[in-house]
């Protein structure tokens, strides 16, 4: 009897030890951070935890928390282990935090890691004109203070320029001394031309003729419409929405900047764009919320028998419902753009609106715009004409489709 159990033990243990060393080795390439040899006898003897103290003595700290996940250490063990990183391998410890469900309020230092690193990549983003960030960072001297301490390696001229404008003053004494010597300030270019025009337009970096205007159309500033509030919902607009047979939709929202791994993804929807063929109405969706005679017109909208045409229109919907907190609509007659350039152009992957604009007009969407806060009044031509013409191009391109 006594032979069998020690027999019975020692197949559990072997197993044990098998699935501690495949947790311990999952992901791991090309070579074994232990022999199973080596963990039999240290679990035996009870000293995994020296050999975990001796791999992060040694800031094998990869290695050392997966012993510890595998082993399921307890939560201190792992705050214990972040803390004795210290400025090491922020990825890890960003990781460790997030998989073991740490107190983010304890970790506030990789937090703010995290935060400037967001922070860098947005700022050198090549698609987002340094004019545009700046203008999004309006108003946050933390984040303009940043931005022109990250920006002056790579031009110096603009980072002063930013600083003058918004009177920074930044950390570094050198900084801020040429800084104070400049005495020629000029103006944001995409704050002081305020065009009904794509931004990269009006900044120069572009030809109009590689873009999509809403002058092309024969649709000026005058046929677009700002609803703020239910005031501005007349009847008349809902009327005229509700009796158009195809409406071409787009949503705006709005996501803070910069987004880490611990920031909330949720975005606010903040705009509904309603586009007919001579004329764009824009619904300031966030303050309408509570209006019910705007949560009336959407839901009679939203199942209503006339085309409704965008690209992901289900989700605007469901997005632009939860809002007003209306379930169980039944959403009618939707278009959904991507499905119909799939049907046209089966081997292409790409299906976003810009791309579709430009194999079937042979010119792009500006997105510069994109990324506005659209909470923010007043809105700027350039941004009105970006949030007017995604909706009103939904309508051209659908019938081109139908062509």
């Amino acid at each position: 009897m006594q032979k069998k159990n020690i027999r019975e033990f020692d197949s559990f243990f072997d197993k044990r030890v098998k699935v501690v060393s495949n947790i311990i080795h999952s992901n791991v390439l090309n070579h074994k951070l232990i022999e199973e040899a080596k963990l039999k006898e240290l679990l035996l003897e009870n000293k995994t935890s020296e050999y975990i103290e001796e791999l992060i003595k040694k800031k094998k700290y990869s290695t050392a928390y997966r012993f510890m996940n595998a082993l399921q250490y307890d939560t201190v063990s792992y705050q214990e282990l972040v803390y004795s990183m210290a400025t090491n391998d922020m990825k890890l410890q960003s990781k460790i935090i997030r998989e073991q469900h740490l107190d983010t309020k304890d970790n506030q230092k990789v937090l703010n890691h995290l935060h400037g690193e967001s922070m860098r990549f947005f700022i050198f983003r090549a698609e987002i004109p340094i004019q545009k960030v700046e203008e999004l960072f309006l108003g946050d001297e933390s984040k303009l203070q940043f931005l022109v301490e990250n920006y002056f390696t790579s031009n110096k001229q603009i980072a002063i320029q930013i600083a003058k404008r918004n009177n920074i003053k930044v950390q570094n004494p050198q900084i801020q001394q040429e800084i104070d010597n400049c005495t020629n300030v000029t103006e944001n270019a995409l704050l002081k031309n305020d065009d009904f025009l794509p931004s990269e337009v009006i900044l120069k970096t572009k030809n109009a003729n590689d873009y999509v205007l809403l002058k092309n159309f024969n649709i000026s500033r005058e046929d677009v419409y700002l609803i703020e509030d239910e005031a501005q919902l007349t009847d008349e607009i809902i009327e005229e929405i509700l009796n158009a047979p195809q409406t071409g939709i787009d949503t705006e929202s709005f996501q803070e900047i910069p987004q880490t791994k611990f920031t909330s993804r949720m975005n606010k929807v903040c705009l509904l764009q309603i586009a007919l063929p001579q004329k764009i109405f824009i619904l300031n969706s966030a303050n309408l919320t509570s209006s019910c005679k705007y949560q009336q017109f959407l839901v009679k909208y939203a199942t209503s028998n006339a085309l409704k045409i965008g690209q992901n229109l289900r989700q605007d919907f469901l997005s632009l419902l939860g809002q007003i907190r209306a379930s169980g609509v039944q959403l009618n007659q939707i278009i959904e753009l991507s499905e119909l350039f799939q049907q046209k152009f089966p081997q292409e992957k790409k299906t976003n609106l810009s791309f579709q604009c430009s194999k079937l007009l042979g010119k792009e969407l500006d997105k510069v715009e994109q990324i506005s806060n659209w909470q923010r009044r007043p809105l700027r031509n350039a941004q009105i004409h970006y949030a007017a013409l995604d909706a009103y191009i939904c309508l051209h391109l659908y019938n081109l489709y139908k062509q």
